[in-house]
């Protein structure tokens, strides 16, 4: 009697058992069918990964990019970053009801996202970044209301930022940059209080920056009859989790709303460079003693820097160039001790270079070029041995430049202090800056010799030393530059005091040289052939009384000025041999003979 009960009971539980395993069995047949139809939708698969690795005699589970839950093995993450997969998404996906992470970064699918995928109701992580696909940003995103993550950046979405995506109440990231949406930014968008990053760059958004919403202290009715809303999403009093707001590369105008930072305490960082930006930096931004980053460059911005700037005592990159920001760089920079990069050029800025910036003990990058700044270069300047990138130039700075200057720069790759009124002589420790790749000191008044031991600088691509006072005795200093293997641009013309033969050494300069410059200087003597070894060469400038046969040999080169050099005797016929010659001047010279064929234009 005991076994014919228990045999009863185990047939009931397997009956009532039976209905649950097949709505199991049907359900995972309906995420592998949605799967499969992915595969049969790809068109091009390079690792063979789909091909090989998703097939209906081995379970759903275990294939490759899947994940299912462990209670009612569904499909809950499907993964297939970075495969290189051509083709369109299939709208049987939105059967994958299970899911909650959908990625399919770095790939090239195509087409327009189905509407099958807004049942997709458990969906909290999706990244479709990095692909092709086109259309509109489909409204119905805005009811996948789990949603965590939204990225769709570098596709060809078009049309305008959907209302609805202020719906999505949990949202934390939304990436919409590099596509080519149109129309201005919902304000709906701050009305997300978990939103933590917002990244709308590099786009064709227009109109002003939406305010931040207040507190709706007069609101006294809301009527949301007739609708199918999920959930009401709240009212935020501050965005107390958004922390970086990207802009960048846009077409928005008008000003900053004033009161825009009263409402984000924690931002970290703001990008707002390349826009069409006007007006002045709003006073509530240096309430924000949290912001890293930002970023106003290539605006039309005007104004002052008010002192409050020292309340920014996080900031660590500080962007305004291209801009019409006027007046003096306050005192209270100083107060920025975290700053690396401070880059401020073509602007309006007037008045001395604050000395306070070499307390700046962590700076990489200074940059006031093309201003309006006077008076000389704070000495503190160059004893900030983090520095990377000095660029000073298009300014009215005057004086001397420090004596030791290079003996506290190990790590200086960049140093421009070219068009301004310095006088005196190229400081001798500049050598021990062994890591400059660039150096333009050109249009000011030093004078006195080229250091001979600028051959120690030997990853030196760029020296500009035109438009001075300067001498070399012989033209010393070239011995030393045949030590520079990577030199490409090498210019010291309008000189007149650099005299001397030009020396046969000159065929030794680094193989990579592009540009020689040497115009207007006492050069006697012919060019050497040696210059014939300069393989690279595009452009040359330089005096002498007779032009080498060896110049033939210069294939690359593009532009050749000879003008004012007293040149005699007659054009070498090895000019013909420059095909990619654009530019020959000769005026002013003494040239005799014919014109080689090469060179005469025929008209008719």
């Amino acid at each position: 009697m005991g076994n014919t009960f228990l045999n009863l009971a185990l047939l009931i539980i397997f009956h009532v058992s039976m209905p649950t395993f097949s709505m199991k069995l049907t359900t995972i047949l309906a995420d592998q069918s949605a799967l499969l139809a992915l595969k049969d939708q790809v068109i091009h698969d390079p690792e063979n990964v789909l091909t090989t690795n998703l097939s209906a005699s081995v379970p759903v589970c275990s294939w490759f990019g899947v994940s299912c839950g462990s209670k009612h093995r569904r499909v809950t993450a499907l993964n297939l970053t970075g495969l290189g997969l051509v083709g369109t998404l299939p709208p049987h996906l939105g059967n994958l009801s299970f899911l909650s992470l959908f990625y399919v970064t770095h790939n090239s699918f195509y087409g327009g996202l189905p509407v099958q995928f807004s049942n997709l109701r458990r969906l909290k992580y999706l990244s479709f970044g990095n692909n092709s696909f086109s259309g509109e940003i489909p409204s119905w995103l805005g009811s996948l209301t789990e949603l965590r993550r939204l990225f769709l950046y570098q596709n060809n979405f078009k049309g305008v930022i959907p209302f609805s995506l202020g719906y999505l109440s949990k949202l934390q990231t939304l990436n919409l940059t590099q596509n080519q949406i149109l129309g201005s930014i919902p304000s709906s968008i701050f009305n997300i209080s978990s939103l933590q990053n917002i990244y709308l760059g590099d786009n064709m958004l227009s109109g002003s920056i939406p305010s931040v919403p207040r507190d709706l202290l007069s609101l006294e009715v809301i009527d949301f009859t007739f609708n199918n809303l999920g959930s009401i999403p709240s009212v935020p009093r501050d965005l107390l989790s958004l922390e970086v707001i990207d802009f960048t590369f846009n077409n928005l105008g008008g000003h900053i709303p004033k009161d825009m930072f009263d409402h984000l305490p924690n931002l970290k960082e703001l990008h707002l460079s390349v826009n069409l930006l006007s007006g002045r930096i709003p006073a509530s931004l240096f309430k924000c003693k949290e912001l890293q980053m930002l970023s106003l460059s290539y605006n039309k911005m005007e104004g002052s820097l008010p002192i409050e700037i020292g309340n920014l005592s996080m900031l660590q990159y500080f962007y305004i160039g291209r801009n019409h920001f006027e007046g003096e760089i306050p005192k209270q920079i100083v107060n920025l001790t975290h700053l690396m990069e401070f880059d401020c050029p073509e602007n309006n800025f007037t008045g001395i270079i604050p000395h306070e910036i070499g307390n700046l003990k962590n700076l990489l990058l200074l940059n006031l070029g093309n201003n309006s700044f006077v008076g000389s270069i704070p000495p503190q300047v160059f004893n900030i041995s983090t520095l990377r990138i000095i660029s000073l130039g298009g300014n009215q700075l005057s004086g001397h430049l420090p004596s030791n200057m290079g003996l506290f720069l190990p790590n200086m790759e960049i140093l421009y202090l070219d068009f301004n009124q310095l006088v005196g002589s190229i400081p001798m420790y500049i050598y021990n800056a062994s890591q400059l790749t660039r150096l333009d000191m050109s249009t000011n008044y030093f004078s006195g010799s080229i250091p001979d031991n600028l051959g120690n600088l030997r990853n030196l691509k760029f020296l500009n030393l035109e438009n001075n006072n300067l001498t070399s005795s012989g033209m010393s200093f070239l011995f030393s530059l045949t030590n520079f293997r990577v030199l490409k641009k090498l210019l010291f013309g309008t000189n007149p005091f650099i005299s001397g033969e030009f020396p046969r050494v000159v065929g030794n300069l680094s193989s990579s040289l592009e540009v020689f410059n040497a115009w207007v200087c006492h050069i006697r003597g012919s060019i050497p052939n040696e210059i014939g070894n300069l393989s690279h060469l595009i452009y040359i400038d330089l005096g002498g009384n007779k032009i080498p046969t060896t110049i033939g040999g210069l294939k690359e080169l593009q532009s050749l000025s000879l003008d004012d050099d007293k040149l005699e005797g007659s054009i070498p016929s090895e000019l013909c041999h420059l095909n990619k010659l654009a530019f020959l001047f000769l005026t002013n010279n003494k040239l005799s003979g014919p014109i080689p064929a090469c060179l005469v234009i025929s008209f008719h």
